[in-house]
């Protein structure tokens, strides 16, 4: 009898917690509707210097996801694990000290939202991603991700950041330009988490050190072999306007 009845309040905690959860969930569904600006992101996506991730190598986008959010093509804009880890990591330090955003949520902050850190912040942050993850494509909001995030010295958006730093392309197979490299995308790739920090241009030291741990990353999850991952370490890159910010 003792059992059947504890059984039951698990069933019954169980059934509670699962209302109060879908319960929120429909709330910060709710506030994301109404905190996101579709008309923005549309205009981002008509607009000429757009570039799509259909229309680069895949090793770029790769490296991105490799280290910002490998689980992007699974989640529904929010990482759960991430959050937790995030989570009790902040408290553990007695405030926020990890971010745990998903490419979603970073996307959702740069376009619609500030960058301080607070809860408040956060929970816009995960309402907005779970918005435009009902709205767009993963192909979409990877590209729009890709198109808007910042690269330090006043560069937003990846095909200006390759123009800078190494005066190529990101487009697949142009004409025009080389495209950047694997071994350049992973130093690109290494820049979200601190731009200025990572900078090519200011710590190249810095930048080759990361490089290698997206490199490393990248053939964890299978996304590149271990002799492409050793030929992207042993190629030289040069950074074209070093001189400049020297």
């Amino acid at each position: 009898m003792l059992h059947a009845i504890r059984l039951k309040r698990l069933v019954m905690a169980a059934m509670m917690l699962t209302v109060l959860s879908l319960t929120a969930w429909l709330g910060m569904s709710a506030a994301g509707d109404v905190l996101t600006d579709d008309r923005e992101i549309t205009a981002i996506l008509d607009e000429g210097g757009y570039i799509p991730i259909q229309e680069m190598p895949d090793y770029i986008w790769q490296a991105f996801l490799a280290v910002e959010d490998h689980r992007f093509m699974s989640h529904p804009g929010i990482d759960i694990l991430s959050l937790g880890r995030a989570l009790a990591a902040d408290l553990k330090a007695g405030g926020m000290v990890q971010g745990g955003s998903t490419i979603t949520m970073q996307l959702a902050r740069n376009l619609f939202l500030s960058h301080d850190k607070t809860i408040a912040r956060k929970l816009k942050e995960s309402a907005i991603a779970l918005h435009i993850e009902r709205n767009y494509s993963k192909e979409q909001i990877l590209s729009l991700y890709l198109n808007q995030i910042y690269f330090a010295h006043g560069t937003y958006g990846i095909e200006q950041a390759a123009q800078l730093y190494f005066g190529k392309t990101v487009r697949a197979g142009s004409k025009d330009q080389e495209t950047i490299s694997l071994s350049e995308a992973g130093i690109l790739a290494a820049m979200p988490k601190a731009p200025e920090r990572y900078s090519p241009l200011k710590n190249k030291e810095l930048a080759m050190e990361r490089q290698q741990l997206v490199l490393n990353r990248m053939e964890e999850l299978g996304f590149i072999s271990n002799e492409e991952k050793r030929l992207a370490l042993s190629t030289e890159v040069t950074v074209v306007q070093a001189d400049r910010h020297a």
